[in-house]
């Protein structure tokens, strides 16, 4: 008899959507059962998803693009973290875009 391995996900019972809501009393995900192919219920996945080739979706290539630039090609130094500096800059870059 072959023997078939199971993944992570089959051992687990699925949780569903997994839209985050924390809010008050209520359980911190959705958990609705998820739309097929989608970690999120029909509801969560219009609000997560950006659909391939839309104006939403450039308008997001457009951000990431422009704090690649404002991060330019420097290399990490090392430490405790990105300077005040530099966030400063980044946080710019992204308010322009929004």
């Amino acid at each position: 008899m072959p023997v078939v391995a199971v993944g992570w996900e089959d051992q687990q019972d699925d949780p569903g959507c997994a839209y985050i809501l924390a809010e008050g009393d209520r359980p911190p995900i959705c958990g609705a059962p998820c739309r097929e192919a989608s970690s999120y219920c029909s509801e969560h996945h219009v609000l997560c998803h950006v659909a391939y080739g839309s104006a939403a979706e450039a308008d997001r290539l457009r951000e990431v693009e422009a704090i690649a630039k404002a991060i330019g090609g420097r290399r990490g130094r090392g430490g405790d973290g990105p300077s005040r500096r530099f966030i400063r800059r980044v946080e710019r870059v992204a308010r322009r875009l929004s």
